[in-house]
C-alpha cells in the first residue's frame, strides 16, 4: 500500500532514557510529532534508535526519498544514521537495516540506488518558529551521553530572540528544572497552572504594596513560564491547547500586574502628584495594546516577526518594554527605595519602545525591495 507520509522503523534496542522516557518511546513521540505516519517495523524510513536528530533534520529526512544520511559522530567516524527507502523500491530491507549505525560507504550506498547526504543537505539552519539560526544536529547515545544530548536538545528548544532575563538568567536553572520535572513525570500544563497561581499571588502582593514578595512571586512566575514550554518540547508533549493556555496567560496578565502596582502605590502614598501615576498607568496599558498591534501588523504583512527583521530589531527585543524588562526596571527602583519612580520609568520606557517599533514598522512598509529576516539568508 502506498504511503504518502512514511512510517519510521526504529532499528536496534538501546537501553537508554531521554527526559525520563525510554529512548524508543521518546523516539516514537518525536517522530509522530514531526509528522511521520507512526513507527512500525515495516516503515520506509529506517532510523537507528540510538540517533537523536534535530526537528529540522527529521523533517528533511521525511521529505527526501532515497536519502541515506551520513553523520560524523563525536569520534570523527562517518556513520550511516538513517535511510529513507524509496516507495516501491526493490531493496532487501534486512540488508538495508543492517547498515544503520555502521561505518558509511557512500559508493556502496549509491550502488543500492540511494543518495548519500549530509545534515546540511537536508535541513536549513533558520528556525522561524524559535527565531534563531542553529546548525542541525544528529547525536548518538553510543558516543554522546544522554545528559549531553538533553543539554543540546534544551538549547535547541530555546528561543534565539527573547528578552534579557529569559536569554541570560534562566537557561541554566531552567535546564535543571526541566530535567527534574521530566524525571518525575510532571506535565507541561501542570507547570503552566502553577505559573497562573503565581500570577494571582503576585497580583495580590502588588495590590497591597508588598513589593519584594510580589517581585519574588513575579520572577518565579516568569521562570515557570520558561520551563513549561521547554518541558513540552523536550518530552514531546506539546499541544495546540497547551500553546493557547501558555501564551494566553502571557498575553493577558501583564496589564493586571501594572494595575495592581498602581493601586499599591496609591495606597501607600507617593511624593508625586496622583495624576502622574494615573497617567503612567494609562500610557502603559494603552501602549501595551498598541505595541502588540504593531507586531501583528508586521507579521501579517511580511510573514515573520518584526524582531528578526534586522540585528537591531533582535537586540531591541532583549530590552523592549515587555513584562520581564519592565519588572527588572521596577525591581531596581524598589531596591533603591523609589517604587513610584520605577513605575514612571516603566511608562517612559514603554513610550520609547513604542516609538521605535512605530518607526521600524513605517520603514518596513516603505521599503522598496523585499523585506526578509536577516536570519533567513
Amino acid at each position: 500500500m502506498s504511503e504518502t507520509i512514511p512510517r519510521v522503523a526504529l532499528i536496534g534496542d538501546v537501553p537508554a532514557k531521554l527526559w525520563g522516557l525510554d529512548l524508543r518511546e521518546w523516539q516514537r513521540r518525536a517522530w509522530q510529532k514531526i509528522g511521520a505516519a507512526g513507527t512500525s517495523r515495516e516503515g520506509r524510513l529506517l532510523v537507528g534508535t540510538d540517533w537523536v536528530f534535530s526537528p529540522a533534520l527529521q523533517s528533511g529526512l521525511l521529505a527526501r526519498e532515497g536519502a541515506a544520511l551520513i553523520v560524523q559522530d563525536d569520534t570523527g567516524d562517518a556513520r550511516l544514521a538513517a535511510i529513507h527507502l524509496p516507495e516501491g523500491a526493490n531493496m532487501d530491507r534486512a540488508a538495508a537495516s543492517a547498515l544503520i549505525s555502521k561505518p558509511a560507504d557512500p559508493a556502496a550506498l549509491e550502488a543500492l540506488g540511494l543518495t548519500p547526504v549530509s545534515m546540511d543537505d537536508l535541513a536549513s539552519s533558520y528556525n522561524k518558529a524559535l527565531r534563531k539560526t542553529e546548525a542541525p544536529y544528529a547525536l548518538s547515545v553510543f558516543t554522546t551521553a544522554p545528559g549531553g544530548i538533553e543539554k543540546r536538545q534544551f538549547e535547541g528548544s530555546y528561543k534565539g530572540v527573547t528578552d534579557i532575563v529569559t536569554k541570560y538568567a534562566w537557561p541554566w536553572p531552567a535546564f535543571h528544572a526541566t530535567r527534574w520535572a521530566a524525571a518525575i513525570g510532571m506535565k507541561p500544563n501542570t507547570v503552566t497552572t502553577l505559573s497562573l497561581v503565581l500570577v494571582c499571588v503576585a497580583f495580590q502582593l502588588f495590590w497591597v504594596g508588598a513589593w519584594i514578595p510580589g517581585i519574588i512571586a513575579g520572577w518565579a512566575m516568569t521562570f515557570l513560564d520558561t520551563v513549561d514550554g521547554k518541558l513540552a518540547r523536550t518530552t514531546m508533549t506539546y499541544s495546540r491547547w497547551g500553546n493557547v493556555y501558555d501564551h494566553g496567560i502571557d498575553l493577558i496578565h501583564p496589564p493586571f500586574w501594572y494595575w495592581a502596582i498602581y493601586v499599591g502605590l496609591m495606597r501607600e502614598g507617593t511624593a508625586y502628584e496622583p495624576v502622574w501615576l494615573t497617567g503612567a498607568l494609562a500610557v502603559i496599558l494603552v501602549i501595551y495594546v498598541l505595541n502588540r498591534l504593531e507586531e501583528l501588523a508586521f507579521m501579517r504583512r511580511f510573514g515573520f516577526h518584526i524582531h528578526v527583521w534586522r540585528p537591531v530589531d533582535s537586540f531591541m527585543r532583549t530590552i523592549t518594554a515587555r513584562r520581564n524588562p519592565n519588572l527588572l526596571i521596577f525591581m531596581l527602583a524598589v531596591l533603591a527605595g523609589f517604587p513610584e519612580t520605577g513605575f514612571l520609568l516603566v511608562a517612559a520606557w514603554t513610550i520609547i519602545c513604542f516609538v521605535f517599533h512605530g518607526v521600524r514598522l513605517g520603514q518596513a512598509f516603505a521599503a522598496s525591495g523585499p523585506v526578509t529576516s536577516w536570519m533567513d539568508r
